[in-house]
């Protein structure tokens, strides 16, 4: 070949790569790119490293971090179909996407329970990292060292004060009294428009599946009496068909049952558990003169039941719950005056109807019927005017709650709350509230940072009919706005800010109390205020360490004190003011073989210069949990402090330090899980008092076995 032929073919070989690289590029063009985000279609999250593929052309990509894809089409076509699954969420198909838009694909959660996730810090669902200063306590880790109510539950907890009368015990937080907290189950709200009070020892672990604790204002979703945060109990769900009992000794006559049955055969499950406790009357204390003295008429027994069915097909989930307790216990009263014969009686039931409808992927609407009606009956044949007093207290309310996730960076929540409670008592009458709510939350994202405005309008209406048969009303109506800021720094470090404004409404016993020649009540009370700041800090490292230190402050006015006029005749009035203030550390450590749990809080809980009552500054506690093979040791050391009685500061009760210890054997018999637990409470035996005037049992030992499949 000559030199000029050979010039000839370059122009020819320089065409043919050209028309290649033509069609590789046509060809690209034509398989084109689907861009998109998978979100969690409960809490609007993204949905990291889900797997995203086309069944007709087999090709897939995981998305990344923050739930974003992109998938490869060998295809021209304008609309594709894809499949979509991520571990933890049931699969889902997309049909006629386009492919020309960025598409936003929502997974559904598996039915099981995750970990890690609060339904109370938010009304939608939401990582306890964004949420702020929360507390998920599982009943299922938590049980085993011979708890049985609630209460018991709540002893180890950052900046809670369970305030303890030995057979009766209300939870406060953060500084504030157990008036100011509110308390739900199953999301319904169980404080008392009598007293804004509900007593934790009657309501077992069987009727738990595990606890949310909100330490700060909670106003803004939840209304009255969340001034220093909220507990909310939530009831087990329909599992797998199994059954679990435990049965118990201990001392001071103390003995427990409890059986747990569940079943789920798609669409319906339901849930039976039912408990059974009673403590002795009788157990020895040291007094202030250092002698032994016999605490009698402080028994307690309980019996509960609670049932759950649930109906759940396509878009639709109906829920009916329902619960009775009977719970009958003296009332020893203070050491200084003793009631050796006072008894007391509580009936309670609870009914709960529940309708969710998942409208579309991005839409859910869930809405709820209840009623509530408790029945108090106290008398005491020992004072000089023999005491025999009934109240019956009956609350009936409806929820609706609208979910939209309107984009990958903005979810909307609005809801609409109507309840009634009506109380009759032989004391005060026959007063009633009813109350009107609407609310609303929005989370909008942008890039690390979460933005959460939410607000609640309530309108309360009190009324009571008089012995001459007029009728006396009032009117209150409250907004209570809250702003929460989260910022996710690295992937270790996540940081939260919010401010709120909260309320108290008065009780009715502060309203209503009949007139004597010492007391009477005041229909003209205002509810108490807060102005709440809080900001906290959450770090881990991988998942073996974990730390939260937050600070806060809180600004109270027109809190309710009783207080006497010119005739020296007792009644409430809103007069007082007090700060709180306090910083809260905790911190986690997990192994193969060992848990390590530990808070500290201090707290500065002041009122015209003086300390508010049974406030103490410091308080710390460690839990420990030692697993090896068959065999778990736990022991939890915890220190409470100073705590003043009186508003001058002029007496107090002094820190006690209390260390409980416990031994565990759990081996498994084919499909039969046993356990057999024992352990020794307040080692030290130390003598000490919550309250004053009611001692505590001294050092104690629970023993039980437990077996389930």
């Amino acid at each position: 070949m000559t030199k000029s032929e050979v010039k000839g073919q370059k122009p020819k070989g320089r065409a043919a790569e050209a028309a290649c690289l033509i069609l590789v590029l046509a060809c690209a063009a034509s398989a084109g790119t689907l861009r998109g985000v998978v979100l969690d279609a409960v809490t609007g999250e993204p949905i990291p490293y889900a797997l995203v593929s086309a069944p007709e052309t087999e090709e897939n990509s995981v998305g990344d971090s923050s739930g974003s894809f992109a998938l490869t089409l060998d295809t021209d076509a304008s609309h594709v179909t894809v499949l979509v699954s991520r571990v933890g969420y049931d699969e889902r198909q997309y049909d006629n996407l386009d492919a020309s838009r960025k598409a936003t694909i929502y997974l559904h959660p598996s039915p099981v329970q995750v970990k890690g996730i609060t339904v109370t810090a938010f009304r939608t669902p939401s990582p306890v990292a964004k949420s702020g200063p929360v507390s998920i306590v599982e009943v299922k880790e938590s049980g085993a060292k011979g708890r049985t109510s609630v209460a018991e539950l709540l002893t180890n907890l950052p900046s809670s004060f369970l305030k303890d009368y030995g057979n009766l015990a209300m939870v406060g937080l953060r500084g504030a009294d157990a008036e100011q907290t509110l308390v739900l189950f199953d999301g319904v709200r169980l404080n008392s428009a009598q007293d804004n009070l509900f007593d934790l020892t009657t309501l077992p672990l069987t009727s738990a599946q595990h606890v949310e604790v909100v330490r700060g204002s909670s106003s803004a979703l939840y209304g009255a009496n969340s001034v220093g945060g909220l507990v909310n109990v939530i009831p087990p769900e329909p599992e797998r068909l199994g059954a679990k009992a435990t049965a118990g000794l201990g001392s001071f006559g103390r003995r427990y049952l409890q059986a747990t049955h569940t079943n789920w055969s798609a669409p319906l499950g339901y849930v039976v558990a039912a408990s059974l406790d009673r403590t002795g009357d009788k157990f020895t204390y040291r007094d202030t003169a250092d002698s032994m003295q016999e605490r009698v008429n402080a028994d307690i027994g309980s019996q509960d039941v609670m049932a759950k069915g649930v109906y759940a097909q396509g878009r639709q989930r109906v829920s009916l719950l329902g619960e009775y307790n009977v719970t009958r216990r003296g009332v020893p009263g203070p050491t200084s005056w003793p009631a050796d014969s006072a008894r007391m009686e509580d009936y309670r039931g609870i009914a709960h109807l529940g309708y969710d409808l998942q409208e579309a992927d991005n839409a859910r609407l869930e809405s709820r019927l209840y009623h509530h009606q408790s029945w108090r009956h106290y008398w005491n044949p020992d004072t000089l005017a023999w005491v025999n007093d009934t109240h019956v207290t009956a609350v009936s309310g409806i929820t609706a709650k609208q979910t939209t996730h309107f984009a990958a960076w903005m979810t909307g929540v609005v809801g609409l709350e109507g309840e009634r409670s009506q109380f009759r008592s032989s004391a005060i009458g026959v007063p009633q509230r009813w109350t009107g709510s609407g609310w609303a939350e929005a989370r909008l994202r942008w890039h690390r940072f979460d933005i959460v405005p939410m607000a609640r309008f309530d309108w309360l209406n009190d009324s009571r009919r008089l012995p001459d048969s007029s009728l006396t009303r009032s009117n209150t109506r409250v907004v209570s706005p809250k702003l929460a800021l989260t910022c996710s720094g690295p992937d270790w470090l996540d940081l939260h800010a919010s401010v709120g404004r909260s309320f108290r409404a008065p009780t009715f016993n502060e309203l209503y109390w009949p007139e004597d020649p010492w007391t009477r009540g005041n229909p003209r009370l205002k509810p108490e205020w807060a102005t709440s700041v809080d900001l906290n800090a959450t770090a881990r490292y991988g998942s073996s360490v974990s730390g939260r230190l937050g600070v806060w402050h809180s600004s109270l006015t027109d809190l309710i004190q009783w207080q006497p006029d010119s005739a020296f005749v007792y009644r409430p009035v809103n007069l007082d003011t007090a700060t709180i203030t306090g910083s809260e550390l905790e911190l986690t450590v997990n192994s193969k073989h060992l848990r390590v749990v530990g808070h500290a809080t201090y707290m500065l809980a002041r009122s015209h210069g003086k300390d508010l009552i049974y406030r103490p500054r410091l308080s710390l506690a460690v839990s420990h949990l030692l697993r090896w093979r068959l065999v778990q040791l736990s022991w939890d050391v915890r220190r409470t402090g100073e705590r003043y009685t009186v508003p001058d500061n002029t007496d107090s009760l002094p820190g006690f330090l209390l260390l409980d210890v416990g031994v565990g054997f759990t081996p498994t018999l084919g499909r039969l899980e046993t356990a057999l637990r024992g352990g020794v409470r307040n080692l030290l035996d130390r003598q000490y008092e919550v309250m004053k005037g009611y001692p505590v049992p001294g050092r104690n030992w629970y023993a039980e076995l437990a077996l389930g499949f």
